[in-house]
């Protein structure tokens, strides 16, 4: 490779051995906008949890941030810092949640796109930061799909 274009695909970020982008810098990414046909969160039927303390519980679903799994558990994070633990697993509460709403990051994260602030590639690895200044990863798979859901400002 000749110095020039040598400097060229250093100065893009492109690495020589693959075609994957590498940055040394970040670069922030933003989410486009919902569809205006898309049906209101607050409209989601609430979801319902067992916990052995309270047993069965309807919560809503517009304040809930972000899913944590576990093996066959699953956290669930509310915005005012509340956080529950189901005995269900994370596909199952996925399932359970309106899809326009909610991004599968990771094996382990589904978050709620209301509360994602940006996201960026840091080093080559991408990364959500919420609102609330939590950082959760996104799988290198995944990034390629959900890199459409997001925008260069």
């Amino acid at each position: 490779m000749n110095s020039s274009r040598q400097g060229r695909v250093k100065a893009l970020g492109w690495s020589e051995r693959s075609d994957k982008l590498t940055s040394s810098a970040s670069m922030p990414f933003y989410l486009k906008p919902l569809l205006p046909n898309t049906p209101d969160l607050g409209a989601w039927p609430p979801l319902r949890v067992y916990t052995n303390n309270t047993g069965a519980q309807w919560l809503s679903v517009a304040d809930l941030v972000y899913l944590e799994g576990e093996a066959n558990y699953t956290w669930l994070h509310w915005a005012n810092g509340r956080r529950l633990l189901v005995t269900t697993t994370l596909k199952r509460v996925e399932a359970q949640l309106p899809p326009a709403y909610f991004l599968r990051l990771h094996r382990r994260y589904v978050v709620n796109r209301q509360f994602i602030e940006q996201a960026k590639l840091t080093f080559g690895k991408p990364m959500v930061h919420l609102v609330g200044g939590m950082h959760l990863p996104i799988s290198r798979r995944r990034w390629m799909v959900l890199r459409s859901q997001f925008t260069l400002r």
